[in-house]
């Protein structure tokens, strides 16, 4: 019986430690090191309001985040040259989506290939409250590296 919990034991500390590993390499790999930009080139019209760049690390590749305001919430577009996603701010929550097929910019066959599924299904819902304006942009930088698959991560820095 004692041997039994000893091995347990073990089990569970080594769970505990893969997972600690794991959970600490997506906190550190970008989200202490991005930059976030206002853009001063977007004329704020119907379609987007406001834009920003996220730089991650010393990367001369920023994503683009332009801001579209609607009835049901505000719209923050993602984009890069490799995918586009989009985070929706609302009284139903904060959470990601995919862009419908008229806001596509970036061929869908190559956003599916940068985009993981799994990822995108799990951000559908952040947060269950609508998030103040000046939060947004930090989680959308700090979520947003998770969505990519691992072939592709190198395209944020």
């Amino acid at each position: 019986m004692k041997s039994r919990n000893s091995i347990f034991c073990l089990v569970l500390i080594a769970l505990m430690a893969i997972t600690g590993t794991g959970f600490s390499y997506t906190t550190e790999a970008f989200r202490d090191d991005y930059k976030i930009s206002a853009r001063e080139d977007l004329v704020p019209g119907t379609t987007f309001q406001k834009s920003w760049e996220i730089t991650y690390g010393d990367a001369g590749r920023p994503v683009q985040v332009l801001l579209k305001e609607t009835k049901a919430g505000n719209e923050y577009i993602i984009r890069t040259g490799y995918f586009e996603v989009k985070y929706v701010n609302s009284e139903k929550g904060f959470g990601a989506r995919t862009l419908k097929p008229g806001e596509q910019r970036v061929p869908s066959d190559l956003n599916t290939k940068v985009l993981s599924e799994v990822s995108l299904n799990n951000q559908k819902v952040i947060s269950a409250t609508r998030l103040a304006d000046t939060e947004v942009l930090d989680m959308i930088a700090s979520y947003l590296p998770e969505l990519i698959n691992e072939n592709y991560r190198s395209i944020l820095n």
